[in-house]
């Protein structure tokens, strides 16, 4: 994985801000992500710490309008591949087997689908110690609108995490931002960062380009590859 121009500055600023590691309860955990690939960019460390946890993971769509008009993949193939890159670095994070729950709900609509995302979601959360979900205000509709719902359908008493993805790269370096009131350090183990290296480099589809044609160039950008390979792991508490 070639390193990216122009790297933001969160990594530096987040080391300096003497921040608190999170207070984990233990327990069930659920992660949700909007996309397979979220929750290795967000918290691909910190779950490369939790083998042998009860883990579930929720994927409320497949991704697949990543590379909409593009020449060389269809939806229906997206959706294929990126189920399976999920489960290739869930693997090199050391939970081959975890239950993974697919609800293939519509990517970029979201929003239009809060009502069948909190009629499938609530269930799913009901035994959960720890829930992490995608921040609320994290730029990208489908994000936001999960975030939001899970707050919604949480069991009282269960411990919410929410993670930022791309509000990293939407925003300038300061620990003393609103947006990240309550922000929290989660624990990594000592190879946590390369193996989320390695777990990054399994999602292809949205690392490499599918060919020269503009409708299939790169989804994750420089600066969110670049943030999620250096910086410390934060979750809003």
């Amino acid at each position: 994985m070639s390193a990216p121009a122009s790297p933001p500055r969160w990594d530096a600023a987040l080391r300096a801000a003497g921040l608190s590691t999170v207070d984990d309860p233990g327990g069930r955990v659920v992660v949700l992500s909007a996309h397979p690939d979220d929750e290795v960019l967000g918290v691909g460390a910190w779950l490369a710490g939790q083998v042998g946890r009860p883990l579930h993971l929720v994927v409320a769509t497949d991704g697949e309008q990543s590379h909409p008009g593009s020449p060389t993949v269809t939806p229906d193939q997206l959706r294929t591949v990126r189920r399976r890159e999920l489960a290739e670095a869930l693997a090199i994070l050391g939970h081959p087997q975890v239950r993974t729950t697919h609800l293939g709900l519509r990517d970029a609509a979201l929003p239009d689908d809060r009502e069948p995302l909190a009629r499938l979601l609530g269930p799913l959360l009901q035994d959960a110690t720890v829930v992490l979900a995608p921040y609320e205000h994290d730029g990208h509709g489908d994000h936001d609108v999960l975030g939001a719902v899970a707050r919604e359908v949480l069991p009282e008493r269960t411990t919410f995490w929410r993670y930022p993805v791309w509000r990293w790269t939407r925003s300038t370096p300061d620990t003393r931002a609103e947006w990240l009131r309550g922000a929290a350090l989660l624990p990594r183990p000592a190879d946590g960062a390369r193996r989320k290296a390695a777990a990054l480099r399994a999602f292809r589809s949205q690392l490499e380009p599918w060919s020269d044609h503009p409708a299939d160039q790169v989804v994750v950008t420089p600066a969110l590859l670049e943030h999620a390979l250096t910086a410390p792991e934060v979750v809003l508490t």
